[in-house]
């Protein structure tokens, strides 16, 4: 009779882990469909409690398919493992919920047109609040500027590139976005840097405009170390 009575506790806790394990897996696949940044979630509750390695990437993609992506307007599409962007006004997000993190694009190129530019802390999407780094031989320069209600503004940032090959060399991009600074480098050098208070997280993405064609291998979003 003892016997029973254990074999019926052990089975009653097994139960429950069971049914613990199914409510988490039911609320994650929830936020997931809602468009909630699940890994991003978990990785910013593991680095406020100091667990530093404890997550790796925020979000990283080599563009096999675009079903982590949101577009607004204009023509994307993958091939080869490339993001290809242009011509027209083209505006594509992933959603995040982090604040400060560092955004790597690797083999951008610019084929042809007035530059490309580069979402960040990125929210409202179909009329956006955020930033964009924008390599830009429209502009003659690297600049930055802020959206508001989906309308650019006057950049905030601009260095000035006489000269700058700007077409047909693949890049890397990164932006490094840390509270109210934000550092651009491209191939490892820093090229701008920019200071704004008004958003404080969100997502990232791409945009093109005008004549622009270009192409993109790969992004990572990564802590800032």
């Amino acid at each position: 009779m003892r016997r029973f009575v254990r074999c019926e506790r052990g089975q009653g806790t097994v139960e429950y882990v069971l049914i613990i394990a199914i409510f988490i897996l039911s609320v994650i696949l929830a936020l997931s469909l809602f468009g909630v940044d699940v890994q991003g979630m978990y990785c910013q509750i593991v680095r406020n409690i100091g667990w530093e390695q404890g997550c790796g990437s925020y979000f990283s993609d080599d563009f096999n398919n675009l079903s982590q992506w949101q577009i607004i307007s204009g023509s994307w599409q993958t091939k080869d493992g490339s993001l290809l962007g242009g011509p027209g006004e083209g505006r594509i997000f992933h959603n995040l919920s982090q604040s400060d993190y560092v955004i790597t694009v690797n083999g951008a190129v610019l084929n042809q047109g007035n530059g490309y530019g580069i979402w960040f802390r990125a929210t409202n999407f179909s009329k956006v609040n955020g930033y964009t780094f924008q390599y830009d031989p429209g502009y003659g320069a690297f600049i930055m500027r802020k959206w508001v209600n989906g309308s650019e503004l006057t950049p905030f940032a601009v260095a000035r590139a006489p000269g700058y090959n700007w077409y047909n060399t693949p890049r890397q991009v990164q932006i490094v976005v840390k509270g109210n600074t934000f550092t651009a480098y491209i191939d490892g050098k820093q090229v701008l840097q920019g200071t704004d208070s008004t958003y404080t997280s969100g997502g990232v993405g791409f945009r093109t405009w005008s004549t622009t064609t270009a192409r993109f291998d790969k992004i990572s979003v990564d802590p800032v170390k």
